[in-house]
């Protein structure tokens, strides 16, 4: 039997008020709007269609979520919250952490559910492999309790094997995600590899975070038909430019100096090391500074010893945790945000939502030229793009910025106007809102198209 052409299988899942090279779906009289090319046919998508159709049961497993730190954490409740506020029921299934029940006892909603159970993978090694079986056998009791009509992926391991497991056994569409460095880790491993690319070509879609996750997933062989770029965005009532609070510029001791700072997990990609070398070494030759570290991580140990070294003890500040509802109070006591990302073993910047939230503050940012940070950053207008590797440009980039206050506030400016314009969480929700109707009603085996005017 001749194999079926992609459009004729999509026409044979929608078969109802099919005319014309146009169609809509099963109950629904096709409306004057807006259509998209899928191979040769015209398809409605557009807002008014979305309107009528009935609301999607959408399910997330996620190995970590929110109030786990992290930008592909915010990225997914950003996206599944507003999915609940557009009218569809979505379920998360995740893991339980620090404070996780007062974030899901302020967050839920009768549409927007929030179950965990167990705790986090520790890491990607074999040694965590048995820890599977809870996750795998919860979801699957959630799946045969009640179906949804598409099971979102948020991570490779153990999130979208899971996927898999519901494909082959019940038939169930599953989108799976890209942020770029789920393949460059996993390229450092043996194994791991063939199993990765097995669930992103067995996906019905792959959502990646931005061009960088885009080429890895061409890389790997992924067909550019299944591939949905959705970068992140940015909320505008979180992130705003404010004057800065004067007690916390007290309380850190920052009055009367430049305050660079980085609001990031203390881990070795982030550049940390390299800001208090430059720092050091620039001492002479920019306005008195101080170093403001935001956050924690398993390299602060290691980051204060190198303060020391350096001689930087008083013009470093190490503020630790900061909740999310200090974080803009933290963004606006900065003249600018550096973080000069690198690659570590494979573990790279995916994209870099820590700059558009800089930007939103009206801030320039310094981040490197590694993973996708090139997409957060418009080079030379809301910031600067330094090698990763050679830290001559690190240093020319804070002495230029930290001495030329007219550029500095040109370049904040700029990326807040950007970020206001181009990065708004409501336009990427209703473009997944898109892709999960496509996958839902075609069903499991038959790619959803990629629609290039909802990509951000």
């Amino acid at each position: 039997m001749a194999r079926k052409s992609y459009r004729d299988r999509i026409v044979e899942a929608h078969p109802a008020c099919y005319a014309a090279d146009a169609f809509g779906h099963s109950g629904f009289r096709l409306a004057a709007g807006a259509y998209v090319r899928v191979d040769g046919a015209l398809m409605q998508t557009e807002s008014e269609m979305l309107k009528q159709r009935a609301p999607l049961r959408i399910a997330l497993v996620t190995d970590a979520y929110l109030p786990h730190t992290g930008g592909s954490r915010v990225y997914y409740h950003n996206l599944f919250s507003r999915l609940a506020r557009m009218g569809h029921d979505v379920l998360v299934l995740t893991t339980k952490m620090k404070d996780w029940e007062n974030f899901d006892a302020r967050e839920q909603t009768g549409r927007y559910r929030i179950r965990r159970h167990f705790r986090p993978l520790r890491d990607l090694s074999y040694s965590q492999l048995a820890k599977i079986a809870g996750p795998l056998f919860v979801t699957l009791w959630r799946m045969l309790r009640g179906r949804p009509d598409v099971l979102h992926c948020g991570d490779l391991y153990p999130s979208a094997v899971i996927g898999l497991v519901c494909k082959k056994l019940f038939r169930l569409p599953f989108i799976a995600y890209c942020h770029g460095e789920d393949i460059t880790l996993t390229n450092q491993r043996r194994f791991q590899p063939k199993l990765r690319d097995l669930i992103y070509r067995s996906a019905d879609a792959v959502v990646a975070n931005g061009d960088f996750a885009v080429e890895n997933l061409l890389h790997l062989g992924v067909a550019r038909e299944r591939i949905h770029k959705l970068t992140p965005g940015l909320d505008p009532t979180y992130f705003f430019p404010e004057l800065p609070d004067p007690q916390l510029r007290q309380r850190y001791g920052l009055n009367g100096f430049l305050v660079v700072a980085t609001i990031a997990r203390l881990v070795p990609r982030k550049g940390h090391a390299r800001v208090l070398r430059a720092l050091a070494a620039l001492r002479d030759e920019v306005p008195p500074t101080k170093y403001l570290i935001a956050g924690r991580g398993p390299a602060e140990s290691e980051l204060r010893r190198l303060t020391e070294d350096l001689g930087l003890t008083e013009q470093v500040v190490f503020a630790g945790f900061v909740a999310d509802e200090a974080l803009n109070e933290h963004y606006n006591l900065a003249d600018l945000l550096a973080m000069p990302n690198t690659a570590e073993a494979g573990d790279v910047e995916g994209f870099g939502m820590v700059f558009l939230e800089a930007n939103a503050a009206g801030k320039a940012v310094i981040g490197g030229r590694s993973g996708g940070t090139a997409e957060a950053i418009a080079d030379g207008r809301t910031g600067l793009l330094v090698s990763s590797e050679n830290d001559e440009e690190l240093r020319a980039a804070l002495r230029q910025l930290l001495n030329d206050a007219d550029l500095r506030n040109r370049m904040g400016t700029a990326g807040l106007e950007r970020v206001r314009r181009e990065f708004a969480w409501t336009a990427r929700a209703e473009a997944l809102e898109r892709v999960s109707y496509l996958v839902a009603k075609a069903g499991s085996g038959v790619p959803a198209r990629q629609h290039r005017a909802a990509e951000g």
